[in-house]
């Protein structure tokens, strides 16, 4: 993305979106910040295993989609589109394309806004919502970009007081060609004392059938109220030529009590910030995520457990499963606050090779400022246990059934927090469908 190019993407998306002035002010200021921060240093810790380039629009020459590019049709197949349309089973099934509604919203227990309307109708409240608040620079290096450049922003809201009976799953076809870059923002917010169950599922589409790569750098911000309870699910199905960036923040009020699960399905190359901010005294996380390394898949994530109220408490699990020649890293941070007192908190990651070529690299670290809290990590990296293999073939099944038994059961325990069935069964049929036979370690 030549830098000379990027206030006409900015002035082309106002017009044919119409936005207020001070949304098209916002992503100027955006741009600029961008310019004025430097890229993470390469000593970074949480940075310096995933070469940035890659992700950098100006190096890597990619150009954030034109008002033309909106307009052509999704090139996907009847039966492809069929599955993403139709529901899984029992639950209420919203899917959107390139701005437009394929499957609308219905009901009044949520509320739907495209970012425009909103930044109409509430400028402050979503000028809050966008603010860089609490990114360190190098996130806001990146996550700028999106500032300047979200074209397709939804607005997800839960009244106050208000029980969602269904699942909801939101599907995001998202659409990009060659070298081109688009900018995903997504914002729930969920009313004091309300509940909602919610898959959250973004669908890469190539357009031009090249094998060329393009870019997709994503934000998305949950926010919960008070005494809220949210099963949030993000499933990442970008395309395998996609190269991905993505912040993800859910900041929990008073009493608040949150379960995500983040599964990795798709991208070549994956930077991930996972961001969950204890703000409100005794609320409460459970934090799972599964990565399926395939091919030359490298994925970096970095989660960070920000406790900032006293009696809160957080539990992380993620699970990698390496195929081939992929890569995973992990790095994990804790933060207790001074204030924070008799807070709990845990952290794992382990890693299952089933390549002898495939990698995998945990940094887990601790920023404790308070006493009286309770505070551990672990992680593992290694092959198929041989004794549990063993174990398995003395008793008639066949190696290669007995390796995808273990694969299946390591991915279980993260499949299993997936609060809808009918979804779990599909990632369980995926995910066993994908495997190769692990036994040569080629």
């Amino acid at each position: 993305m030549a830098n000379t190019r990027a206030p006409d993407a900015i002035a082309d998306f106002a017009k044919r979106l119409r936005e207020p002035a001070w949304v098209t002010d916002a992503r100027r200021r955006s741009l600029e910040r961008h310019a004025a921060l430097p890229w993470p240093h390469p000593s970074d810790e949480f940075w310096r295993r995933t070469d940035l380039a890659l992700l950098d629009p100006a190096r890597a020459g990619f150009a954030p989609v034109s008002n033309g590019d909106l307009d052509r049709r999704i090139p996907i197949d009847e039966a492809c589109m069929k599955s993403l349309i139709e529901p899984l089973g029992g639950e209420r099934l919203i899917v959107r394309a390139g701005g437009d509604w394929v499957r609308p919203p219905s009901g009044k227990d949520l509320i739907f806004e495209e970012f425009t309307g909103a930044a109409a109708a509430r400028p402050e409240e979503l000028r809050a919502v966008i603010a860089p608040d609490g990114m360190t620079e190098a996130e806001e290096k990146l996550c700028s970009l999106n500032g300047a450049f979200h074209r397709d922003g939804l607005l997800l809201s839960v009244p106050a007081g208000t029980a969602v009976a269904q699942p909801v799953r939101l599907v995001h076809l998202v659409t990009a060609s060659a070298r081109q870059a688009v900018y995903p923002l997504t914002v729930i917010s969920v009313g004091a004392g309300s509940a909602l169950t919610l898959i959250d599922e973004y669908v890469g589409i190539d357009l031009s059938g090249s094998a060329e790569p393009h870019l997709v750098n994503s934000r998305i911000e949950l926010r919960l109220a008070e005494g809220a309870n949210v099963q949030y699910v993000r499933l990442q199905r970008w395309h395998r030529r996609a190269r991905e960036f993505s912040f993800q923040r859910a900041t929990l009020g008073t009493g608040a009590t949150l379960s995500s699960a983040n599964l990795y399905l798709g991208a070549k190359i994956s930077k991930t910030h996972v961001v969950t901010r204890l703000s409100g005294a005794h609320s409460s996380a459970r934090l799972y995520g599964f990565v399926f390394g395939q091919g030359g898949q490298h994925v970096d994530q970095h989660t960070l457990q920000d406790h900032q109220a006293p009696h809160t408490s957080s539990d992380l699990l993620v699970k990698a499963a390496l195929q081939d020649d992929s890569r995973m890293v992990y790095t994990g941070l804790i933060r207790i606050a001074n204030q924070a007192v008799q807070t709990s908190a845990y952290q794992s990651n382990h890693n299952l090779l089933l390549s002898s070529r495939a990698r995998a690299e945990t940094i887990p670290m601790l920023e404790i400022l308070a006493d009286d809290v309770q505070c551990k990590h672990g992680a593992s990296a290694g092959p198929i246990n041989e004794d549990e293999l063993f174990y398995l073939r003395t008793r008639g099944i066949p190696r290669a059934a007995a390796e995808r038994l273990i694969v299946m059961g390591f991915v279980e325990q993260v499949i299993q927090q997936v609060p809808f069935a009918p979804l779990q069964e599909r990632l369980r049929e995926e995910i066993e469908g994908g495997l190769h036979q692990a036994s040569g370690h080629a």
